[in-house]
């Protein structure tokens, strides 16, 4: 079985992340904070079924224009579940689009995907996916965006593609005190096209919403941070209480 342990120089490049953080925005780090408190409280499950659990998700990202209107995006996401305590996704994604006019780029890209659920069962996926990112409304520095991304997901040892379709709506809000610190708000829907794997019925199967703070670290590098809940369907629904940390930078 594999098994992965902690990563030092993750962690190392987190911790001066944070202090980064901790030094530029204090009203940001009080969120994290907050945020953080929701994770203290232990998973449970309930007498219903319904299971909770408490998770960390990191991620990193780069992306700019190429030449021209072609644009290009990769990003690494590592979260870390079961309270925190272990690694069970690890996410390595790469895009090329092409930019129609400013703020709407469409592309198409392939995602590396490892997870590992809480008995110790390990997938490895290849994810084929074609998305548009469109802006929506715009006033006043208050800005809404969508992004519509559909996904061909082939896991080794088990036969068949899965179609999935997910739909996400974000919001930025400009705030008052230092400069560039905004309120960031998107939720994600995800419906199952086709049902070739057991237990993941087509249909309506997951969302997550997410609030939180943006704010810059440095040049052209910003953090996001807040908290991330996740919701799947069907049956019994269960939840995942997150902190998630996001790290981006504009080439």
């Amino acid at each position: 079985m594999e098994t992965y342990g902690r990563i030092p120089a993750l962690e190392g490049h987190l911790s001066r992340v944070w202090n980064r953080a901790m030094r530029i925005q204090p009203a940001a780090c009080r969120a994290m904070a907050l945020s953080a408190l929701l994770l203290a409280a232990p998973s449970a499950r309930a007498e219903d079924g319904d299971f909770d659990d408490a998770q960390i998700w990191t991620s990193y990202s780069a992306s700019g224009q190429i030449k021209g209107d072609l644009a290009g995006a990769f990003d690494v996401a590592v979260r870390f579940t079961d309270t925190a305590s272990r690694l069970g996704h690890l996410q390595v994604r790469g895009l090329l689009g092409w930019r129609i006019n400013p703020g709407f780029i469409v592309g198409a890209g392939y995602s590396y995907v490892r997870t590992e659920s809480a008995i110790g069962r390990v997938a490895h996926e290849h994810r084929m996916f074609q998305q548009a990112s469109y802006p929506l409304f715009r006033l006043d520095g208050v800005a809404l965006t969508g992004r519509t991304r559909l996904e061909q997901r082939s896991f080794e040892e088990i036969s068949g593609t899965a179609w999935r379709l997910r739909q996400q709506v974000r919001a930025t809000v400009p705030l008052r005190g230092p400069s560039g610190l905004r309120a960031v708000f998107h939720t994600e829907a995800y419906v199952l096209l086709n049902a070739p794997i057991a237990d993941a019925p087509a249909g309506f199967n997951q969302i997550r919403t997410f609030a939180g703070l943006g704010f810059p670290l440095f040049g052209n590098t910003a953090m996001e941070a807040g908290y991330l809940n996740q919701t799947l369907f069907p049956g019994a629904d269960r939840h995942n209480h997150v902190l998630s940390i996001g790290v981006a930078t504009a080439l």
